[in-house]
């Protein structure tokens, strides 16, 4: 029944003349400029490309990986790399309407890293387009993408949610209007997931007149303590309920931030998972988080976080504007699944922001 409700192509054709439109109204005026004050010349050619092009992040990282299954054996002791960047081209002067793109090592649908070579595993080295859409904001509240982007989890993070390197093929709608409509946020989101092995998103355009995803979320800031999000979602069959809570406390409190979330799959089997976290930053560069996860069955969440209830813990040291430290201990608790399931998991992550370096350099 719900999936019937997309079986028409014709349908979905609105979205590609609503862009369109947009763009032959903006291109009237696109080369308008308005006059500064006396601005030295790095500033006319830093606003003359952030004008047309402008990063919207570029992070450069290595990480050491070592994970052991239930039965003990070291499946993974490797050493790895990866490439995150994104951008967009500005269609107005204001930025409102966008072609967005996001460039991304790894060559699966949850994968993100390459190998080096160094440890166990052949090298491989990939970068693919992985999102190319379309963004138009034609009032401050609404937001239309179309294309190749990735999820929307709220609050939830890829524990419970989709793993942050999940791609689908299709639209969202996007209303900010908490003064009319009480939620920060209310999304919809139509297209399709899947092709799990074909990152690239040029091999999944066709994917544009299918539909096997659909999302309805909101989310909201309650005060500057609380905020919260839930979302009602369709993947391939199944119905699944997200929700989590993140609280922010004062700094006088043992703990800066609590989060609980959890998702329940309602249909056509049920199940329930969750994951409970807490940090807290002990100086002004060091952070410390631990907490529980309950997976119950496999999905595109987060790989690190399979079947299976884990404890874990994360630290982050920032090192610089630039550079930042982080490490990762996943412990699995009580019966695994299967003797193959990971067990232990210990990471050593290595993040450069190279967009840190340009906006020093005053580039960006």
């Amino acid at each position: 029944m719900l999936q019937s409700c997309y079986a028409n192509v014709n349908n979905r054709r609105w979205f590609l003349v609503f862009p369109l439109t947009i763009i032959f109204f903006q291109t009237t005026n696109i080369f308008a400029q308005q006059a500064t004050p006396n601005p030295s010349p790095e500033s006319r050619v830093k606003d003359k490309i952030k004008r047309w092009f402008e990063f919207d992040a570029f992070t450069l990282l290595t990480r050491y990986r070592l994970i052991r299954n239930n039965r003990g054996q070291t499946t993974n002791n490797q050493q790895q790399f990866q490439v995150n960047a994104r951008a967009h081209f500005n269609f107005d002067k204001k930025g409102r309407y966008r072609i967005n793109a996001g460039l991304f090592t790894g060559n699966a649908i949850t994968a993100g890293w390459d190998n080096t070579g160094l440890g166990t595993g052949k090298t491989f080295t990939n970068l693919y387009l992985k999102q190319l859409y379309f963004s138009a904001k034609p009032v401050k509240e609404v937001e239309v993408q179309f294309g190749g982007t990735g999820m929307n989890n709220g609050e939830n993070t890829e524990i419970t949610g989709y793993d942050n390197d999940v791609y689908m093929m299709g639209e969202r709608v996007t209303v900010r209007a908490p003064k009319h409509l009480y939620f920060d946020e209310i999304s919809i989101t139509n297209g399709f997931v899947g092709d799990v092995n074909k990152p690239s998103v040029f091999k999944r355009f066709r994917r544009l007149d299918e539909s096997n995803y659909h999302q309805f979320l909101v989310r909201k800031q309650v005060n500057k303590y609380v905020s919260f999000s839930a979302d009602y979602t369709f993947e391939t069959g199944k119905d699944t309920l997200h929700q989590a809570i993140k609280f922010k406390l004062p700094k006088s409190k043992p703990l800066d931030m609590i989060l609980f979330e959890n998702y329940q799959r309602v249909d056509p089997d049920t199940g329930y998972g969750f994951a409970l976290y807490g940090e807290k930053a002990l100086y002004k560069r060091y952070t410390l988080g631990a907490g529980f996860a309950r997976i119950d069955k496999p999905s595109l969440n987060a790989d690190r976080f399979p079947p299976g209830k884990r404890l874990f813990i994360n630290s982050v040291l920032k090192i610089s504007r630039e550079f930042t430290l982080t490490g990762f201990v996943i412990q699995g608790v009580g019966s695994l699944p299967s003797p193959t399931s990971n067990r232990t998991r210990f990471d050593v992550i290595l993040n450069y922001n190279f967009l840190e370096t340009l906006k020093r350099l005053k580039v960006q």
